[in-house]
């Protein structure tokens, strides 16, 4: 593991040697799937860069960190002098998206980032609304107001944007009965792409959205059946608990340019789960239930080669994997990334976590850790691939 310097990310001299990264990422993907089980990190090559810790003003980072293909980090943490905010690191240079000092208090845990450096939050306002706003450092848009618009002010889901600068998002309405919809929005009136009725979805989970501006939301049927779903225009049923049985709940699905989704899919008659990927032609398993038995994960990330990573946990008192997990053949050959007990930083790994909007095209993974040592912050993985010489890789 190589700490670089404080908060600039190294590059692998051999992609900057000749190798493109759309290269890198085709041999990636080529990669045959091996057994199903969780391999050997000793057979691949990561590099850990930290972004920011607390011996550097921060405290109470929270556990989501967003990465875009500028490398860009976002998070959610405390600094000394500036209180709670939003903040933004990318190549040494600390952003401040939003604080305390604008009048905003309780945060949300997840701060997604575009590619042109746009992030989207929630935060508490000076009138006690919950809001949804969208800033670079230098303005700030807002997007939603629960008293503006109507909205449940503990009902309003955690905000996803697009490259156009677009926020999808789920919230429950104050309107009679209570009704939820999908929302987005962009800084005008807001526009509800699904809502639900008696005989269509009885409620929603949180949303994500790509480049193209299609929606991806988990979500409860009036007759009982959960699923997940793409819109707009007419929902398009990606998978249920009707035609996959074994399922019981969804997690909160991401979805990446290409229209494919991901999602953590937790089983109806069991403990554990499957990371799934897939779109309207069908679901693609991507790691085996057993092998290890996971049994537990908030969510995935999903990039644009079609590479999921994820972090997974087990019950207390079990012996089940903990840590962050990568895949990226396309079938369910995991690679563990990072996990307690691990060498960081020169101490050890006491806990990880991992956000939807962690893992880059770049195979950059962002993620929150806190070190035996009682340091925290946020850190990059980078995928380097399988190690030289190494006669698996073939």
């Amino acid at each position: 593991m190589t700490n670089t310097s404080y908060s600039r990310i190294a590059r692998n001299a051999r992609i900057g040697a000749g190798l493109n990264l759309t290269l890198v990422a085709a041999l990636l993907l080529s990669v045959t799937p091996g057994p199903a089980s969780a391999e050997s990190k000793g057979r691949y090559e990561f590099e850990f860069t930290n972004v920011v810790d607390s011996t550097h003003g921060f405290t109470g980072f929270q556990s989501f960190p967003s990465i875009n293909n500028k490398s860009a980090v976002t998070f959610v943490a405390s600094r000394n002098g500036t209180g709670q905010g939003v903040f933004q690191m990318r190549d040494g240079e600390l952003t401040t998206i939003a604080s305390t000092l604008d009048g905003l208090v309780n945060f949300g845990n997840e701060a997604p980032i575009n590619a042109s450096g746009v992030v989207a939050f929630t935060a508490t306002t000076p009138t006690g609304s919950l809001a949804i706003f969208t800033g670079d450092g230098h303005t700030k848009k807002l997007i939603a107001d629960s008293k503006v618009n109507g909205l449940l002010r503990l009902g309003v889901g955690a905000p996803a944007i697009n490259a156009a600068g677009t926020v999808a998002f789920s919230s429950i309405r104050t309107d009679l009965g209570s009704p939820s919809s999908v929302f987005t929005g962009n800084g005008g009136p807001l526009t509800a792409v699904v809502t639900t009725s008696r005989t269509g979805f009885g409620s929603f989970g949180n949303v994500a959205i790509n480049d193209a501006g299609k929606i991806v939301f988990s979500a409860n049927l009036s007759n009982g059946v959960q699923g997940i779903f793409t819109a707009p225009g007419t929902p398009v049923d990606i998978v249920d608990t009707n035609t996959h049985p074994e399922f019981g709940s969804f997690g909160d699905p991401v979805i990446n340019n290409g229209g494919t989704i991901a999602d953590a899919a937790f089983f109806f008659s069991s403990i554990g789960l499957e990371i799934i990927t897939g779109n309207a032609k069908g679901i693609t398993p991507r790691n085996d239930p057993a092998n290890p038995p996971f049994t537990d994960s908030e969510h995935p990330s999903l990039n644009n080669h079609g590479a999921v990573a994820f972090y997974a946990f087990p019950i207390s008192g079990t012996s089940d994997p903990t840590g962050i997990f990568l895949e990226v053949s396309g079938g369910h050959s995991l690679i563990p990334v990072i996990k307690p007990g691990d060498s960081l930083f020169g101490s050890t790994v006491n806990s990880v976590d991992l956000g939807r909007f962690a893992l880059n095209d770049r195979f950059e993974l962002a993620f929150q850790y806190t070190l035996n040592d009682g340091r925290s912050g946020i850190a990059i993985a980078t995928f380097h691939g399988a190690k030289e010489g190494d006669d698996d890789q073939q």
